[in-house]
């Protein structure tokens, strides 16, 4: 295997549906559910040929992209990270094939690189059970093309990036209520989608054009459909609001406090009201980002007071049950905090209808989508909840991206490629693409379990090839991980 960076990054032949290599024979075999998109690097001898019929093939090469190695570092280094579909022009060759759901089981020959389809069907992505949410930020995007937030120009080059990660089967959309609701951790503010105007008599005015406008361009890119509301505790309390006259005023809304009732109060009730009017109620939630109890004890009761009924997400770093008589019907942990007995509450949270997921950014080491991570630590992060019975994963950034990601991945006090997973043109990264590969696979692990196919006694060894102590301090051959669970599932 060749080395794809100047640290050292190797890309064992990852395609998701990788069944056998054979360097004698020169020979490469696929296997891919009927339904199934996969995307993998393709062997360096390949002698590209004409797909079978009803089996699309798209070829890329994967372009070198530089780093610094670390936070604050000056020595720079690059890997081969963007896929650009140029029709395989460059040395890295990637592939990108899809199987038709009416394709008939069988093996299908591409000349060095054979097709094997699995006679199983995978769903389209939007009707995957899995829930990803990977958050997206459209100033980034507004910023780096230099047009109009909210623009149809804006629009138009947020589309191909969202519709990417619609791929993957996306299942929230990020909008924001507040400024800033992270403070200014990336290299683009966020802003809010829906403006307060604070009248002279002490009404409110709120207008959610935006909102409206922004919820339905993400659904028709296939995204959601939950709807993630940012958030009613940002991180600094500061909250903002106009006057009549279009003046800004900006004050800190501490929960608790009689500005916190008086700011989120008529909010909420109008709030709901709209939502309601939509059609969105059900599918929209109010998110806090790694919050105190107390905190969250004063909006849960804001919100059952102006807002019956509204649901609640959650980042945290404990097991849902510390967070006492406080109820998420989505929540999310760290990597670090998956120990045995925050995994016991995830049962008895799924039979009430609740989702229970887990999330690396900044940390840990590995495994993570760094660039300096390896390939196939993504894929693990993918395929991860089928192995320990969580509900899916959660990302902090989806296309949080430096001043040119291009040019340079690295930014501020962030590992390079913390910040996005995606290029400005909507190209996707290698990274991406395996992430996208392991939930391919727990989602195959799910439609084997539930129709009564899965061999119990072998995933239970697969399973335990997903210890998460051990990936986070030990050499784990991570590669290894993934091919056998992809030839388990394609069994």
């Amino acid at each position: 295997m060749k080395n794809t960076s100047s640290v050292g990054r190797v890309v064992v032949a990852s395609c998701v549906a990788l069944a056998a290599v054979c360097a004698s024979a020169r020979s490469f075999e696929i296997a891919l559910w009927r339904g199934e998109t996969a995307a993998c690097e393709m062997p360096d001898f390949w002698e590209v040929a004409p797909a079978p019929d009803g089996i699309s093939v798209k070829l890329g090469s994967a372009k070198e992209i530089k780093y610094a190695d670390r936070p604050f570092g000056r020595q720079y280094r690059s890997c081969l990270d963007k896929v650009e579909w140029d029709g395989g022009k460059g040395p890295r060759l990637w592939a990108e094939i899809s199987v038709p759901a009416d394709a008939k089981p069988g093996v299908y020959d591409m000349g060095m690189v054979r097709i094997r389809v699995v006679d199983h069907m995978l769903p389209p992505a939007k009707d995957w059970k899995y829930f990803l949410d990977l958050w997206q930020h459209p100033w980034a995007v507004s910023r780096y093309y230099g047009v109009t937030p909210f623009s149809s120009a804006h629009y138009a080059r947020m589309e191909p990036v969202w519709k990417l990660l619609a791929s993957a089967g996306q299942k929230t959309l990020t909008v924001t209520l507040v400024e800033q609701p992270w403070d200014h951790q990336c290299h683009d503010a966020y802003h809010p989608m829906i403006r307060r105007v604070k009248k002279a008599d002490g009404t409110w005015r709120f207008d959610y054009d935006l909102f409206d406008e922004y919820v339905a361009f993400g659904r028709k890119c296939g995204l959601g459909p939950d709807i993630a509301c940012y958030t009613m505790c940002p991180w600094e309390y500061h909250v903002s609001w106009e006057d009549e006259a279009g003046k800004l005023h900006r004050a800190p809304a501490k929960p608790g406090t009689p500005f916190f009732e008086e700011y989120w109060g008529p909010f909420l009730t109008d709030f709901k009201k709209h939502l309601e009017a939509k059609g969105w109620f059900e599918d929209a939630y109010v998110a806090m980002d790694e919050r105190g109890p107390e905190d969250l004890k004063h909006i849960a009761a804001a919100l059952s007071k102006y807002a019956p009924g509204m649901k609640k997400a959650m980042a945290g770093c404990v097991k849902p049950s510390e967070y006492k008589g406080l109820e998420f019907e989505t929540y999310s942990s760290s990597l670090g905090c998956m120990t045995p007995e925050f995994l016991a509450e995830v049962p008895a949270r799924r039979a009430k209808g609740s989702r229970t997921t887990f999330y690396v950014c900044c940390g840990p080491d590995r495994p993570n989508t760094f660039m300096r991570s390896e390939l196939a630590e993504s894929f693990w992060l993918g395929a991860y909840p089928a192995m320990c019975g969580l509900d899916g994963f959660l990302r902090w950034a989806w296309n949080s991206w430096p001043k040119d990601p291009d040019a340079d991945a690295s930014y501020h006090w962030w590992q390079p490629g913390d910040t996005f997973l995606v290029y400005p043109d909507g190209s996707p990264s290698t990274r991406f693409l395996e992430l996208r590969n392991g939930i391919v696979c727990a989602e195959k692990i799910r439609i084997l379990r539930e129709a009564g196919m899965l061999d119990e006694t072998a995933f239970k060894d697969i399973a335990a090839k997903y210890d998460r102590q051990e990936a986070m301090t030990n050499a784990v051959d991570f590669a290894a991980i993934r091919n056998a669970t992809i030839g388990f599932v394609n069994k």
